[in-house]
């Protein structure tokens, strides 16, 4: 075994602190955890705007994953609802995921960052 597998590295433990982060703010706050992971993944890990996004979709499966198992066991899901979502978020997210690849880098985190001001001012202001 090498030194280098042996001990994990900086950038694992980053990664696995930045996980830790942002598993807790999307178990939390149930906002799903781009919201939470985009900004730490291009700004703690300095992963680029576009990887970020595809990056933060994987991590988030896994996130709700685990956060789901407590909701479940709480009674807390809305089963009917989340199909219904879920159905049309599979056809928004394959949209979405086309058109990010279209947009440059510094447009998307524009674009981005304009989105979450929206989602905190809409917060503020309607609760």
């Amino acid at each position: 075994m090498t030194q280098q597998s042996a001990n994990p590295g900086p950038s694992r433990v980053r990664g696995a602190t930045t996980g830790a982060i942002g598993g807790f703010a999307s178990g939390l706050t149930g906002i799903g955890g781009g919201t939470v992971m985009v900004p730490l993944l291009t700004g703690f890990l300095r992963v680029p705007q576009h990887r970020a996004h595809a990056t933060s979709l994987v991590i988030v499966i896994f996130a709700a994953g685990a956060a789901l198992v407590l909701y479940v066991s709480r009674g807390d899901v809305d089963w009917a609802m989340a199909a219904a979502v879920a159905i049309g978020g599979s056809v928004g997210g394959q949209i979405g995921a086309r058109a990010m690849h279209r947009v440059p880098e510094l447009k998307l985190r524009a674009i981005f960052a304009l989105f979450l001001l929206a989602v905190g001012v809409r917060l503020l202001v309607f609760g």
